[in-house]
């Protein structure tokens, strides 16, 4: 059965393992097994991939949660349009709340 989505539009960075070099790009959908999210650079199938997702909190967004997670592409979806964005599908491997403020949780898989 597959986890369920929640529509959540969220900033997020992204970079290839190994990668110097942070992208940006904005969450779809969330669930406890991945992310869905929109890009202007297309990730090749099976990428090894970081990202990094901020939790925002309002009014108060230094206080946000900053989940960094490692994972996998395992769909890329480039839409006919070409309005130079397309959507990555990545399977989470292991993640990790960062430190904030407040403190933290780190959770592996």
């Amino acid at each position: 059965m597959r986890a369920p989505r929640y529509s959540l539009h969220l900033s997020l960075r992204y970079r290839r393992v190994g990668e110097a070099t942070w992208h940006t790009g904005e969450t779809q959908n969330i669930s406890r097994s991945g992310v869905f999210f929109r890009t202007d650079d297309p990730i090749e199938l099976h990428t090894p991939i970081e990202l990094s997702v901020a939790l925002t909190t309002d009014p108060v967004p230094r206080a946000a949660a900053q989940v960094h997670c490692r994972g996998r592409v395992v769909r890329t979806v480039v839409p006919a349009e070409r309005d130079g964005s397309s959507c990555s599908a990545v399977t989470i491997d292991d993640y990790a709340f960062l430190p904030s403020p407040l403190g933290s949780i780190s959770v592996e898989l």
